[in-house]
């Protein structure tokens, strides 16, 4: 059951691009979309946020936290409001190697592994890229687009040294407020700015990011997650979400899937294997 739990749980979150893309079609902005998917947790979790500040320092670092993963969600829905699905979450996929980049820059030496990793990558990203239209390469979207994998790299680092005597629901907590700290500006700015289409109905993306890729995947991954979950749990976890995403732009938004971007894919998900190591976060808090 609990395997049944966790790949539900993956699958909620590789609805994301599908609610997304109706919800920028309905005028959804991309701050408005990440705020839809993190509000229900937030409030259901509130009891146990002003509990958890006044225990101590650690709090406040799983609130900043939240804040990065608040950003780093941004910046995914962001990419996929411009470019295509298959693209956009290849780039957030790519979290791998920018955290192998982000151990180096803090003084580790890398081993084969990470080699091999930012060669998967790379690799990647270029035949990726390359096999993309130059009309849909929004350059400002794929800079922008590069900030979740960054975002999501360093909380991966960071929170394996952090250590944390608060429950974990104290900890989601923390996250869940962080993340709507970070989201909230982002949301009013684009009310001024946001230029969506406005005409497809709004009420399916925003039940959809609300519950099905916001509310239930944490219910779903808390219920299967265990301290002892490892990497095979994680990867697999991950080539659901990944997978899922793809499938949604290949048949749902009629995007390419040649042999090249099946390579390209195909690579993105070795560096995934390489990469997953113990967090300290639960893993359902790690989306």
């Amino acid at each position: 059951m609990r395997l049944i739990a966790l790949a539900l749980g993956a699958a909620c979150f590789g609805s994301i691009p599908y609610f997304a893309k109706v919800g920028f079609a309905a005028g959804i902005s991309p701050g408005a979309a990440v705020l839809l998917r993190y509000i229900l947790p937030a409030v259901l979790l509130a009891p146990y946020l002003l509990q958890a500040l006044k225990s101590g320092p650690s709090s406040r670092q799983y609130v900043l936290f939240g804040m990065i993963m608040g950003l780093g969600a941004w910046s995914y829905f962001y990419a996929l409001s411009e470019l295509p699905v298959y693209l956009a979450s290849s780039l957030f996929f790519s979290y791998p190697a920018l955290l192998v980049i982000l151990r180096a820059i803090g003084g580790a030496k890398l081993r084969n592994s990470d080699w091999l990793t930012l060669g998967l990558v790379f690799s990647a990203l270029l035949i990726i890229i390359a096999l993309t239209p130059l009309s849909d390469v929004d350059l400002t979207a794929v800079a922008i687009g590069l900030i979740g994998p960054l975002s999501y790299g360093g909380l991966q680092l960071v929170s394996r040294k952090t250590p944390s005597y608060l429950p974990s629901l104290a900890i989601a907590a923390c996250i869940f407020a962080g993340a709507l700290a970070i989201t909230v500006p982002f949301a009013l700015i684009e009310l001024k700015y946001w230029q969506g289409t406005g005409t497809a109905p709004v009420i399916l993306p925003i039940l959809g990011l609300a519950l099905i890729a916001g509310l239930l995947p944490q219910f779903l991954l808390a219920y299967g997650s265990s301290d002892q979950s490892g990497r095979k749990t994680a990867y697999t976890t991950g080539f659901i979400e990944f997978g899922l995403a793809i499938l949604t732009g290949y048949l749902v938004f009629a995007e390419p899937l040649g042999i090249g971007q099946a390579l390209g894919f195909t690579f993105l998900l070795g560096a995934l294997y390489l990469s997953h190591e113990p967090s300290r976060l639960p893993r359902y808090l790690q989306d």
